[in-house]
């Protein structure tokens, strides 16, 4: 314990000594005592000022940095000031020589050995790092550096400048050490040096990312190292996260929406999606940046349908690899099949492996070969045959293994999966493992449980993936889906409560099925008697006759009879639909038993003659029995025996062609008489459909030509990115004498006045890369019309018989169908709250009985006149089918097609179930 009436003391020789002792003892006033003491005169004086020293150079006072190196050596006070002062040796060696500050760390290490005082030497280690560094002298200044911690940017910048030396692995070192520690130092410096590893630059610009601490510059240096490294995810997420960026920075938003994968936040997506439009209407007016190079950007516009530099992208490859390219692009050509035979795009797949080229360059080319083979699957997909599918189905699934897919990839399968049915097991993986509660996961898993067999799981699948869907029109495709693969299953109570549940699936499917649902219900339950009542109840036919009583008095009564004709179609039902034929079938014979009951039996008596014959393959008994079916029933009764006994399995090539021949025969004979509408379960006739082509996919064709025009795709014509490719379908078969395809008046006067309106056209044709120049100068609205009067040419293949009174048979039948419509309020109240969440003006829809839900006056004229063609007994064809996406047609599709004889198409799947 120190004297307190010592440390009063603050003069002359016993205050120094009580300074001294405060000091000793860590007193606060210390500094305050020397300073008081150092204006004294003499020995006192002078030590209490350099005590001062001492102590302002401890606390990092820089001030007197110069004062205490100044001082003589020899001296224990002076050599203390100077020590501390080395330790505390400011950036630079405040224009210290080298060889001074070498001594200035020989007396701080001597100094500190002798007092045994542990020293850190780090300050003037980094002071003689700069000075050799600054001299040349970097494998002299790597002797120091391995001992030192970077703690501030000008350390970080002397770090940097070892970076070519043989101390790099260490500076490599200590640099991922401070980033694994977010100093918080100006990391930007170190994205533009090339000679630090691309893993250290991208978790720089992560932090500073993160952080929201880059500016400008700092941010031009990581898209550039983004891009260089392929980082298309950071890329992505910089360029998304300034409002302005697509028009900034156009090329890179176009590389970023090609290459940025589907396993993205959704978010991220739907920027990339929205951006790639706004890049397209500036992307000729602004440079390329020096970072991207020509071939690069050749490769985006070529997969954005632009045109591009070739030889830029030939560049690239080598001999073989541009001999392949230029064998796609010549398959790919209006001219070829579309078809790019595979050994081709293996050759290019080998030499863009085998080829130099940058990263980004390398994302880009196979993205080109994957999308070239989704192409290729695309237009197996088209062809719509069971071996094209199976094929297309195998290119899908190596698509999807042979790298983790892009979004734009993804978009393109999930797009074959709704229009083609495609099943696929790495799809179905894909999604459990990325985005397992998406509409999209619970439909790949229904396809590809599907395909599998397991009919249960795929209802169920379809059924999620509808209450997780927002589009109206698809939810009832995929409840209409799931129904169908209930049935399929065997499940009649979930399909039952399923069509129970959805107003819009009573539009969706027709009557028939419906009642073959609920009668299958009933009788797997085991009300046997309630399932066949349920089938008479639906021919009941009610008449009114005249009764006399006792006293003679007439009197009128109702008679309930039942439609064995209606009985026998009940019959042939599932083996015409391809569903599981019992317990129906039963349930329908048991009907038909009872309705027969003491009266002759007709139609009891010909299934049972059939069957037999059937199980004979006798060939007179099924001639004999068909002649009787048609004679008593009418002739469509006596093809569907023919149809039903090819459809059996039972017999071989000879037998089915000798059934044809039988079936043919009787067609020849009774065609006239046979309506269109009664003739399309006559599968094996071959007969072509007729189909009357709505306004939607002559739009689609429309701005194909457009496309055309404007030479958009002339290089490597893709038809991808979830482009409608439905009427490219409808003009393969028809040119193949398929189908026949009739464009209706309603259609015509659509089409012209869509295009003659330019803007319009402009935004049906906005994903694609356009410019807005050459559009400016090619397309006018006398040019669309001319290009809109060339599509009618191209897709109408028939016209029907004129006559005087033809109008107003089609006009005949406008009350029934404005009954059907009214029948239907809810569904097309659904439908028109669906087409105004779109865009689309309630004004254009019909209104009855004061409401303005039903279709406008276009698609009702084409309605009643695919109406008209169904009723009447045109000669080859097998069906009428209108070629339509419009809900009003797509929704009530079973409705219209029950009630008024025409079928809804709307995919090459769907078309494909009547082009025999």
């Amino acid at each position: 314990h120190l004297d307190s009436r010592l440390l009063e003391e603050r003069k002359g020789s016993i205050g120094l000594l009580a300074a001294i002792l405060a000091s000793g003892a860590q007193l606060e006033d210390v500094k305050s005592r020397f300073e008081q003491l150092a204006i004294e005169e003499g020995i006192i004086g002078d030590i209490s000022a350099k005590q001062v020293l001492l102590i302002s150079i401890k606390e990092g006072n820089n001030s007197v940095w110069d004062e205490c190196i100044s001082l003589k050596q020899g001296n224990s006070l002076n050599d203390a000031c100077r020590a501390h002062a080395w330790a505390r040796t400011p950036e630079g060696g405040p224009g210290l020589s080298l060889k001074k500050l070498e001594k200035g760390l020989d007396e701080l290490n001597s100094w500190s050995e002798i007092r045994g005082i542990e020293m850190d030497a780090s300050e003037i280690k980094w002071a003689i790092v700069e000075s050799m560094a600054n001299d040349g002298e970097s494998e002299s200044a790597c002797e120091h550096f391995p001992s030192l911690n970077i703690n501030n940017n000008q350390q970080l910048r002397i770090a940097l400048s070892l970076l070519n030396s043989s101390c790099h692995e260490s500076v490599v070192a200590k640099l991922e050490k401070v980033i694994a520690n977010a100093s918080n130092l100006d990391f930007s410096i170190l994205l533009g040096h090339e000679a630090i590893p691309v893993n250290i630059r991208l978790s720089v610009s992560e932090l500073l990312d993160v952080s929201g601490s880059a500016d400008q510059d700092t941010e031009e240096m990581m898209l550039e190292l983004y891009t260089s490294t392929g980082d298309i995810k950071a890329l992505t997420g910089l360029l998304a996260a300034h409002p302005d960026s697509a028009q900034i920075n156009p090329h890179l938003t176009l590389v970023s929406a090609r290459l940025i994968g589907a396993e993205n936040d959704n978010d991220l997506l739907t920027w990339a999606r929205l951006a790639r439009r706004e890049a397209f209407l500036v992307l000729s007016d602004v440079e390329l940046p020096s970072f991207l190079s020509p071939a690069a950007f050749a490769l985006t516009s070529l997969l954005d349908g632009g045109i591009a530099d070739l030889e830029q992208v030939s560049s690239l490859l080598d001999s073989e690899g541009l001999q392949s390219f230029k064998q796609c692009r010549r398959a790919m050509m209006e001219d070829g099949d579309g078809l790019v035979p595979q050994p081709l795009l293996l050759k290019m797949e080998e030499s863009v492996s085998s080829s130099e080229m940058g990263k980004i360059e390398r994302m880009l080319f196979n993205q080109l070969i994957l999308n070239l083979k989704l192409n290729r699957a695309d237009s197996l997909l088209q062809i719509a045959e069971s071996d094209t599918h199976n094929e297309a189905e195998e290119i899908i699934e190596e698509v999807l293994t042979s790298a983790p897919p892009t979004y734009r990839l993804m978009r393109n399968v999930n797009a074959q999966v709704l229009e083609h049915g495609v099943a696929s097991g790495a799809l179905e993986r894909w999604y459990k493992n990325n985005n397992a509660h998406s509409m999209e996961a619970s439909i790949a898993t229904g396809r590809y449980a599907e395909k599998g067999g397991n009919r249960l799981e795929a209802a169920r699948s379809y059924q999620t993936a509808a209450t997780r869907c927002d589009n109206f029109e698809l939810r009832q495709k995929l409840n209409k889906e799931a129904l169908i693969s209930y049935a399929h299953a065997g499940n009649w109570p979930e399909a039952i409560e399923l069509l129970e549940s959805e107003s819009g699936l009573k539009a969706n499917i027709t009557d028939r099925f419906k009642l073959y649902l609920q009668v299958n219900d009933e009788a797997d339950r085991g009300n046997l008697e309630k399932a066949r009542s349920t089938i008479l109840a639906n021919v009941a036919e009610s008449t009114i006759i005249e009764k006399k009583n006792d006293e003679g008095e007439t009197y009128e009564v109702e008679q309930i009879t039942h439609s064995v004709e209606g009985l026998n179609l009940h019959l042939t039902y599932p083996s015409i639909h391809r569903l599981p034929e019992e317990p129906y079938r039963g349930r329908v014979l048991a009907a038909i038993n009872r309705v027969q009951k003491g009266r002759k039996r007709r139609g009891a008596d010909i299934e049972q003659v059939f069957q037999k014959a059937l199980n004979r393959k006798e060939f007179t008994e099924i001639f004999s029995v068909a002649n009787r079916a048609a004679d008593e029933m009418g002739p469509e009764h006596g093809l569907l025996i023919y149809e039903r006994a090819m459809n059996s399995s039972k017999f071989d090539v000879a037998g089915l062609k000798r059934l044809s021949e039988m079936q043919r025969t009787m067609y020849s004979r009774t065609e006239n008489v046979i309506p269109v509408r009664q003739r399309i379960h006559l599968n094996n006739l071959a007969l072509k459909p007729l189909v009357v082509v709505d306004t939607n996919l002559l739009v689609d064709a429309l701005a194909e030509r457009v496309l055309r025009e404007l030479e958009i795709e002339r290089e490597v014509p893709m038809h991808l990115d979830s482009r409608r490719e439905f009427h490219k379908t409808l003009l393969y078969r028809s040119q193949q004498g398929r189908i026949e395809m009739f464009i209706p008046a309603a259609t015509r006067n659509e089409l012209r006045n869509i295009a003659a309106i330019p803007g319009r056209m402009r935004k049906i044709c906005g994903d694609r890369l356009i410019d807005p120049k050459l559009w400016d100068e090619k397309i006018t609205e006398k040019s669309l019309v001319a290009l809109a009067d060339g599509v009618i040419t191209e897709y109408n293949s028939w016209n029907p018989e004129t006559g005087a009174n033809i109008n107003e048979l089609v006009q005949i039948r406008r009350p029934e169908f404005e009954t059907f419509f009214v029948d239907l309020k809810k569904v097309y109240s659904d439908i028109t709250d669906s087409k105004i969440s779109r865009g689309h003006s309630q004004a254009k829809r019909q209104e009855i009985e004061g409401e303005a839900l039903y279709p406008e006056a276009g698609d009702v004229d084409i309605m009643l006149f695919s109406a008209y063609l169904a009723d009447e007994s045109l000669e080859g064809f097998g069906s009428i089918l209108v070629a339509s996406r419009d809900s009003d047609f797509t929704v009530p599709a079973r409705a219209l097609q029950e009630r008024f004889g025409f079928v809804t198409v709307d995919n090459a799947q769907a078309l494909s179930r009547y082009t025999h």
